[in-house]
């Protein structure tokens, strides 16, 4: 059945893998695992007992074309009675729930929800920051993969917005703090176990932005919908000089892509703002833009952005960084040491909202 196994050692817990060919008899069944889901547990019992494998441990991940393809715990089948182990009357909730979290390399992985959130943390906020705003943090993610897993939409290791980072990475950049900067995000993840956020009863769309001009985003000015949790809230903790930025471009560069001649004589206009104090639409000559795309199309930080145009290239003069949707991390860090705690962050930048554990989540049935 299985042409090889290997037993590895990770943070000091032992997980057995079990190695098959996409070709064997067996590769479909566990695809469609749900189906034939006892008689897989049998299978892999039965072949740990035949080949004398000496594994003490409880998980097992299944490789096909050096995939994993699935998570199996032993402790999930009871090999006396040959039935799998019910525990209906346990509640896990949604942290110890199983993602598979799709890799840009193609490998799947099995994940516990509060692994990824520990990944998504690591890389989505500076490991100095403080702990209220990484409980902050840890609600916004948790609800970004639970919302994902209701829709049954992947989840990848990279998005437009979440970024995922494992453990080997991790290690590298922290070096020595690795420890420490672990027990802390750990820490974040286990005082906000379970708890989501939603709006009339459902999950919210997490956006998050890394630093606000002042004010968020208006979700009517960046999105197709308008969100009643994403509206323009003041942000004045993340508003300082660090906040502004500069991009020059050259004005040949910018005649070919706006289509219109850029010189030091060229008339520009702000035709409007947004209410978050961002550029709606601006004018260049004779054409009108739209401030958002043009700030995408020219890789500003925002698109709250001031123009000079010089002899040979224009600066553009930003403040903020993203889109200004929702949570700014800066401002959560900004709240956190002013003597706010995470409920009231996330109070604050996703206003008509509340947070709720999710406890009906079941990890076996």
């Amino acid at each position: 059945m299985f042409y090889k196994y290997m037993v590895v050692e990770n943070e000091g817990k032992k997980i057995l893998y079990l190695y098959l060919n996409n070709a064997e008899e067996y590769s479909q069944e566990f695809l469609n695992r749900n189906r034939h889901l006892l008689s897989l547990h049998r299978r892999i019992n039965n072949y740990i007992r035949n080949e004398h494998i000496p594994f003490q441990g409880d998980q097992i991940c299944i490789v096909i074309n050096g995939i994993i393809v699935d998570t199996f715990y032993l402790s999930d089948y009871d090999s006396k009675a040959d039935e799998l182990v019910e525990l209906l009357e346990v509640d896990y909730g949604v942290s110890q729930k199983l993602i598979d979290l799709n890799h840009s390399t193609g490998i799947i992985e099995k994940l516990k929800v509060d692994e990824y959130i520990f990944g998504v943390i690591s890389n989505e906020m500076p490991e100095i920051f403080s702990e209220e705003a990484l409980k902050a943090q840890a609600v916004v993610a948790r609800t970004y993969a639970v919302k994902r897993l209701s829709k049954d939409l992947p989840i990848r290791d990279y998005s437009n917005t979440y970024i995922y980072r494992d453990k080997k990475y991790l290690k590298e950049i922290w070096g020595n703090q690795y420890e420490s900067y672990t027990e802390k995000i750990r820490k974040a993840i286990q005082d906000t176990k379970n708890e989501v956020i939603k709006f009339d009863g459902e999950y919210i769309d997490a956006y998050y932005h890394l630093s606000s001009n002042g004010k968020t985003e208006d979700s009517s000015n960046v999105l197709k919908f308008a969100y009643p949790y994403l509206k323009s809230v003041s942000s004045t903790w993340d508003l300082d000089s660090s906040n502004v930025g500069y991009r020059i471009v050259p004005n040949d560069y910018l005649s070919q892509l706006l289509r219109v001649p850029i010189n030091e004589g060229t008339e520009i206009e702000l035709l409007m703002k947004t209410i978050g104090h961002r550029v709606k639409y601006i004018r260049f000559g004779d054409k009108v833009f739209d401030g958002l795309l043009l700030a995408r199309r020219l890789g500003l930080d925002s698109n709250d952005f001031s123009v000079s145009i010089g002899k040979n290239a224009t600066t553009f003069t930003t403040r903020g960084h993203g889109h200004g949707l929702g949570l700014s991390k800066y401002g959560a860090e900004g709240m956190a040491k002013a003597g706010y705690n995470y409920h009231q962050i996330l109070n604050h930048y996703y206003p008509n909202t509340y947070i709720e554990k999710e406890d009906n989540f079941r990890k076996k049935s």
